[in-house]
């Protein structure tokens, strides 16, 4: 996994996730991130393009970004979101969680307002 990861203002955006988003590359994840984290952006937006599937390791990783970020007053966006992505969403209630966007410049946009 390669993530790249940009600071635009108050929003770092985070792309270059795997097709399967699951347990095995959760890890990997954690690491590659921890640097970007200990910067507290405000938000983080994570852009999901090419994202097919996500388990719940994913999801738990995801919402553990999420609690370091709330600490400090962050939140994280999740955005460009496959139509399978976005059920496991849906059926988990997430959309309370997180803030989800269509692409990257609707999470840029809101998140500068």
């Amino acid at each position: 996994m390669d993530l790249h990861v940009t600071a635009h203002g108050r929003v770092t955006l985070v792309s270059g996730l795997p097709k399967m988003f699951d347990y095995t590359v959760c890890p990997e994840f954690q690491r590659q991130l921890a640097a970007h984290l200990e910067a507290s952006p405000t938000v983080l937006a994570f852009d999901l393009t090419g994202v097919e599937f996500v388990d719940s390791s994913a999801i738990g990783s995801l919402i553990t970004v999420r609690n370091r970020l709330m600490a400090s007053g962050g939140s994280v966006a999740l955005c460009s979101i496959a139509e399978g992505v976005a059920k496991v969403l849906r059926i988990a209630d997430l959309g309370k969680v997180f803030s989800l966007y269509p692409d990257p410049a609707a999470a840029l946009a809101a998140s500068q307002a």
